[in-house]
C-alpha cells in the first residue's frame, strides 16, 4: 500500500508543470510561461481578476519554438504584440531546454589504449592485444565505445601490415596510409616507452 502512493507522488511530480519564467507586457500584463519535461508544448498563462487565466500555447522542439497560439481574445492582438510574446518564450523555452540538455560526459577510453588520433572528424585509437606484434585499430564514438576497423601486425611498433576488418575493406588506400602512419607512431613510441 506504502509502495503505491510512493509511486502516484512520483508520477504527479513528474507530471507537475515548471514555471520557466514571466515578463510584463507593454500594457502592463504579467505572463507566464508553464511546461512540463519531456513534453513540446507550453502553455501561457495571464493573472486575471486575481485567478491565472491560459491564453495561449506554444509547441516546441528541440528548444525551438514551432509555433504559437492565442486563445480568444488574445488572438486578436496585433501582429507587433503576437511577435515580441513570441520573443519572450522563444528565449525561456531555449534557456530552459539548453539547461535541461546538459551534456553527459562520456565513458573513459578503456585504459589498454595506447594512443589516439583524430582522422576526417573521426576519433582512432589503438589497442595491443595478447599477442606482442598485433594490434587493433578502433574508431571511437561518442561515449567512447570502440569498434574495431583493422588489425595492425607490427615489429617494436614498426607497422608490417594492415589488414581492414570486414566492413571496412573500401577504405580508400589514402585513408588506410594515414591510419598506418598514426598507428605506426602511436606502437612506435610504445614500444620505446616499453624498453626504458
Amino acid at each position: 500500500m506504502a509502495r503505491a502512493a510512493t509511486q502516484d507522488t512520483s508520477l504527479n511530480v513528474a507530471a507537475e508543470f515548471e514555471i520557466l519564467g514571466e515578463w510584463e507586457t507593454p500594457n502592463g500584463n504579467v505572463l507566464r510561461l508553464k511546461a512540463r519535461r519531456k513534453t513540446g508544448y507550453a502553455s501561457v498563462w495571464l493573472n486575471y481578476n486575481g485567478h491565472p487565466a491560459k491564453i495561449g500555447y506554444a509547441v516546441h522542439s528541440g528548444g525551438v519554438v514551432r509555433a504559437v497560439r492565442w486563445e480568444v481574445p488574445w488572438s486578436e492582438q496585433t501582429p507587433a504584440w503576437k511577435i515580441q510574446q513570441r520573443n519572450h518564450i522563444a528565449s525561456l523555452i531555449a534557456d530552459w531546454h539548453a539547461e535541461n540538455a546538459r551534456p553527459t560526459r562520456p565513458a573513459p577510453l578503456p585504459t589498454s589504449v595506447l594512443g589516439v588520433f583524430d582522422l576526417d572528424g573521426f576519433r582512432f585509437a589503438v589497442e595491443p592485444t595478447s599477442a606482442p606484434e598485433h594490434a587493433v585499430l578502433s574508431v571511437a564514438n561518442t561515449e567512447n565505445g570502440l569498434t574495431p576497423v583493422a588489425d595492425l601486425l607490427h615489429d617494436n611498433g614498426r607497422i608490417c601490415g594492415l589488414v581492414t576488418r570486414p566492413g571496412w575493406k573500401g577504405t580508400p588506400d589514402e585513408r588506410r596510409r594515414q591510419w598506418r602512419f598514426e598507428s605506426e607512431a602511436i606502437l612506435v613510441q610504445a614500444a620505446a616507452h616499453e624498453q626504458h
